[in-house]
């Protein structure tokens, strides 16, 4: 995260306890009600009625209004806005390929961004050290990143962290990947910088 807000016009923000996937949910909800609609949907006794007043369109637009403007809240010169978010566990979202199609179908010119970290290094990490199943957890989170959907999508990069700060060349083609030019000043200065955990 601190490197991509290192990127010209990038506003990156943190996590925000899975709003996006309620959001989603929101949408998914409203969608299906839409497909609700019959010849009687329109008349007061109908269990669906009003159905048919729902405009798809209408609600991932006030979706992305929302989102972008109460939650990520970017600066007035932002061209690129996102978050990141770690609460992929199967708990948290149950599935998770139909909360990145949402995501795409919401957002439309959307990069996915998929991290992987040495998966016992982070399970002994400030966060995680004390949680219990930690390393089966973070196993499974790291499965799904690695075999959902859109894994393999020409809109989709997996980064791993240790080749990240290992040298630039992870780096450089996370940045082509995001359309922007490589600055290697950039690159080391982020690296410099104590991150938190």
């Amino acid at each position: 995260m601190g490197y991509l807000n290192s990127l010209p016009g990038f506003c990156i923000r943190g996590e925000n306890y899975n709003a996006l996937a309620h959001l989603c949910s929101f949408y998914h909800a409203a969608r299906e009600t839409k497909g609700q609609v019959a010849k009687k949907s329109m008349l007061p006794v109908h269990p669906w009625y009003g159905a048919d007043l729902i405009q798809p369109e209408e609600v991932r637009h006030a979706i992305r209004r929302t989102f972008v403007d109460t939650v990520l809240k970017p600066p007035a010169d932002a061209k690129v806005v996102g978050c990141k978010e770690i609460r992929i566990n199967w708990n948290e979202i149950k599935d998770l390929d139909a909360f990145l199609a949402d995501v795409v179908e919401i957002f439309g010119d959307v990069k996915i961004i998929f991290n992987h970290r040495d998966i016992l290094s982070t399970s002994k990490s400030s966060w995680w050290k004390d949680t219990a199943h930690s390393y089966a957890t973070i196993r499974g989170m790291d499965q799904r990143l690695r075999e959902n959907r859109f894994a393999a999508a020409p809109n989709a990069f997996h980064v791993e962290y240790e080749e990240l700060v290992a040298g630039a060349e992870h780096a450089r083609k996370l940045t082509e990947f995001l359309g922007v030019p490589f600055d290697p000043a950039a690159y080391e200065k982020v690296m410099a910088t104590r991150h938190s955990y």
